[in-house]
């Protein structure tokens, strides 16, 4: 795909996020105003969470692939994989000082942004939850959830420190510190 194509395409998830938030915002109204709050209270709030929540985990699956995507091109763009000298203009003159894994660096990325899709997720489940936990339990759960999210995101970016670390002591071991 090229850049225009990658561009309008990501211009196209774009709007139908937008459109989707403001129907999901109209739809919110709409339950708001209309809804017969006296009779059916639970139904109608729970409906309105549902709609938002839909809209949050669409929203959030979007941005997570847009980072992954841009994680992907940004390690391209910073290196220069050919031989010889890069070509004038090049946005980094040199390359990359040892081998870095393409499938460790896309797997940590992928890894990092499953826990955070995890953590959303169940953000929006404990919030569509949250009249039959209460809001102590919903703070509280949601608290140690993103709490125990930047523990595994800390150590997954230990562990990858560590495997790049590895991998440039191997490179500078066997005498190739440029492969």
């Amino acid at each position: 795909m090229d850049g225009k194509t990658g561009q309008r395409v990501w211009l196209i998830l774009s709007l139908v996020v937008l459109v989707l938030l403001i129907g999901a915002l109209a739809a919110y109204v709409l339950i708001g105003v209309l809804g017969e709050w006296e009779t059916q209270a639970n139904a109608l709030t729970l409906a309105r969470r549902i709609i938002l929540a839909v809209w949050a985990l669409t929203a959030s699956s979007i941005v997570l692939t847009r980072v992954t995507v841009f994680g992907w091109s940004f390690r391209r763009y910073f290196r220069w994989d050919g031989e010889g000298d890069p070509p004038p203009g090049a946005p980094r003159p040199t390359r990359a000082p040892w081998y870095k894994s393409p499938s460790a660096s896309f797997g940590f990325t992928v890894a990092i942004v499953s826990i955070t899709g995890a953590a959303v997720s169940a953000t929006v489940i404990l919030y569509l939850l949250m009249d039959w936990v209460g809001w102590d339990v919903f703070s509280l759960v949601a608290k140690i959830l993103w709490g125990s999210w930047w523990v595994l995101l800390i150590g997954l970016v230990l562990a990858r420190v560590t495997i790049f670390g590895i991998q440039r002591r191997n490179s500078v071991s066997s005498g190739n510190s440029k492969s």
